[in-house]
């Protein structure tokens, strides 16, 4: 009976041993992971916000700091581009373009912490921590909140989460932008830029934004 109880005390004291080391070996497996910094890429986007609201969208990173949304739905978006770039967000529609400050953007800057993100995620090593499909994730916070940042095996984003927006991207087709063509002939150049027609665009300052977003 004693041999009986000294056993079951001794499973009683391992158990605790073994969870704590599970805990530890998860712990572990969060570690740095570099995601792809390509200073110029597109991909396709599907975005959950607000109060159910849907868009499908095109993200076009120009450069850092410079960005582009090209909506295709909903129909009250379909053709709308918003261009980030710096502290100033503009919305374009049918040669009719808007610019506004930041604060004024509609839809709560939700577009803004998406292009902040990951525009901070290609500037630094990040720690994540690996599923078992192979995918990585990013904790982190930003003025929305906390977020997670899911990335591909490769290093390509595949989704943002800021759920106290609440707010979901869903990332795919993934393409590097190809440099812009340099011309080194001056002749060549100055003929391309002669035939070129001028495009007239309008531009209206506002301090409201929200009726072009909508």
């Amino acid at each position: 009976m004693r041999r009986w109880m000294c056993r079951r005390n001794a499973l009683i004291f391992c158990v605790p041993a073994v969870l704590g080391l599970t805990s530890c070996t998860a712990a572990e497996q969060a570690t740095e992971f570099s995601p792809k910094r390509d200073p110029a890429y597109t991909t396709q986007a599907e975005m959950e916000y607000g109060d159910g609201q849907k868009a499908a969208l095109e993200l076009t990173r120009c450069t850092e700091s410079l960005w582009e949304a090209s909506f295709s739905e909903p129909a009250s978006l379909a053709g709308v581009v918003l261009t980030f770039d710096g502290d100033a967000v503009s919305a374009s529609y049918k040669g009719l373009a808007f610019t506004v400050p930041k604060s004024a953007f509609g839809a709560k800057n939700m577009l803004m912490y998406v292009t902040e993100t990951l525009d901070n995620a290609a500037a630094e090593t990040l720690i994540c921590s690996q599923q078992e499909d192979g995918s990585w994730i990013n904790h982190g916070e930003c003025a929305g909140g906390a977020y997670t940042l899911t990335f591909s095996e490769s290093g390509e984003p595949l989704m943002f989460d800021l759920p106290s927006q609440p707010l979901k991207l869903t990332f795919t087709s993934y393409t590097v932008s190809p440099e812009a063509a340099v011309t080194t002939d001056p002749i060549a150049t100055s003929s391309t830029e002669a035939a070129a027609p001028m495009e007239s665009t309008t531009t209206i300052t506002t301090e409201n934004n929200e009726g072009a977003s909508n």
